[in-house]
């Protein structure tokens, strides 16, 4: 080491510098990921609502899997084990 080189500890991690690149598996998986998500979000994928009470100035998809027709909170389904 010359005396000019600032001193570096080995602990066994990469280099902050250093990014790791992923493999074709794991970009393949994003981008499905990716996919199942625009889907969701396409226009006309899951019901808008208006929140009551609020006179349509709120509204979306955000509010239709916690309300039902009349306004009232859903109850939570269990989930189911995949």
């Amino acid at each position: 080491m010359s005396a000019d080189a600032p001193e570096q500890k080995n602990s066994g991690r990469q280099a902050e510098t250093e990014v790791p690149l992923p493999d074709d598996e794991a970009l393949a998986e994003a981008k499905k990921k990716v996919e199942e998500i625009d889907a969701r979000y396409e226009p006309g994928a899951r019901e808008t609502v208006v929140l009551p009470g609020s006179d349509g100035t709120v509204s979306g998809t955000a509010f239709d899997d916690y309300v039902d027709d009349e306004g009232n909170l859903k109850k939570p389904e269990p989930e189911k084990d995949s």
